[in-house]
């Protein structure tokens, strides 16, 4: 290895480094421990109101299009009331992880589109949304904290359960996804009281 390349691996490092420790002062200081929890309960509701429905026989796509919409519409709105209007715009590295969870969400609205162009004999997307979850979480590890592989080897897990149990797909990903927005929000949380008892 050279020593431009040694260099410019450092660089990268610091640079990183740099943009994390300014990513969580202002998670700290904005409170995205809460707003992520109160994310996960919200989807944990929402998709517990699909699996109801899909436990009664309903295939309505615009009812669970509606479903989709209003949880969008409910996650925004819990983001921007806990964490500020400005958050996505307040450190670079929250408009780079929007960018990439917005794909996210693009590409799950996608194959939930492929599924019903190509037939409803099988749910084949839902898996596949444990699959792009799985994608979400390590591109988020790469750029913040290895500790974000937690989420993604969770969510790997989560599509062989959905495989399993393909009745109970819209409960068994709500739940998973709670849990793993629990347990960053915690995380984040308990960074935040640390750092305000270390300051009192």
């Amino acid at each position: 290895m050279s020593v431009a390349t040694r260099r410019d691996g450092e660089t990268w490092k610091e640079w990183r480094a740099e943009l994390v420790a300014d990513m969580l002062r202002v998670a700290a200081r904005d409170r995205w421990g809460l707003a992520l929890m109160a994310v996960g309960w919200i989807h944990l509701a929402f998709f517990l109101v699909m699996q109801a429905l899909f436990a009664r026989g309903e295939r309505g796509s615009i009812l669970f299009l509606s479903l989709w919409a209003g949880e969008l519409a409910a996650n925004l709105f819990a983001l921007r009331s806990i964490a500020g209007r400005g958050w996505i715009r307040s450190t670079p590295l929250a408009g780079l992880l929007a960018r990439i969870w917005a794909t996210f969400l693009i590409l799950s609205f996608n194959v939930v589109s492929l599924n019903q162009l190509s037939g409803w004999q099988t749910d084949w997307f839902k898996p596949i949304w444990a699959t792009l979850s799985t994608f979400g979480f390590a591109a988020t590890a790469y750029v913040t904290s290895v500790w974000m592989f937690v989420p993604a080897v969770q969510m790997y897990f989560t599509g062989l359960l959905m495989t399993a149990f393909p009745g109970w797909n819209y409960a068994i990903y709500g739940v998973s996804w709670c849990l793993a927005l629990q347990g960053v929000g915690l995380t984040l949380e308990r960074r935040r009281r640390r750092g305000l008892d270390e300051t009192a």
